[in-house]
């Protein structure tokens, strides 16, 4: 067998679509071919993000606790700090305005600009994914403060790299909205 026998499970993801893989990654999203599917897709996306962040916030609670059981009292603020930050976004996230209402007519995008979008909401996602695992601090010593301090520290870098993509993919669904069936 060995190196002659590709493995087909890593074709088949290599041939899928950026459409195909957020449809994986989000149950019932279908894509987006007028303001009615935006604003679906929209709330979909949000939900999933959320519940990513419902289990950053979950595991950092959890490394919250070792550390008191642990008797390492030194972390606990940037803790708190990262587990606020984790709950604002959280917050903004599912209840910041969606940008585009049901008064304009369908919204016909090019393939170029659907494609950018898609690619955008899937790295998006996937960086939502991430944080769960950047969070799961179980495996870091709880003696080791360097360390601990480094990974929040890399907790609160993608935590402010998420709030900007979103604020940026809100201005691209919004420019997209605007510019209706435009060929550019």
């Amino acid at each position: 067998m060995g190196a002659s026998n590709p493995d087909i499970r890593n074709e088949v993801d290599e041939s899928r679509g950026i459409l195909k893989k957020l449809q994986l990654l989000i149950p019932g999203f279908r894509g987006y071919r007028q303001a009615e599917d935006l604003r679906v897709a929209d709330a979909l996306l949000r939900k999933q993000v959320s519940t990513y962040l419902e289990n950053s916030q979950s595991k950092l609670q959890d490394f919250r606790s070792s550390l008191v059981t642990s008797g390492n009292y030194q972390l606990l603020t940037m803790v708190a700090s990262e587990l606020s930050r984790v709950q604002q976004f959280q917050g903004e996230l599912l209840h910041s305005e969606q940008g585009y209402s049901g008064i304009s007519p369908s919204i016909r995008i090019d393939t170029q600009k659907l494609n950018a979008l898609y690619e955008y909401d899937y790295a998006f996602l996937q960086s939502a994914s991430d944080m769960v695992t950047l969070s799961d601090m179980s495996t870091v010593d709880l003696t080791a403060q360097q360390d601990l301090a480094k990974k929040l520290s890399d907790l609160d870098a993608a935590i402010k790299n998420m709030k900007s993509a979103w604020e940026q993919r809100l201005v691209k669904v919004e420019a997209i909205k605007l510019n209706p069936g435009s060929g550019s």
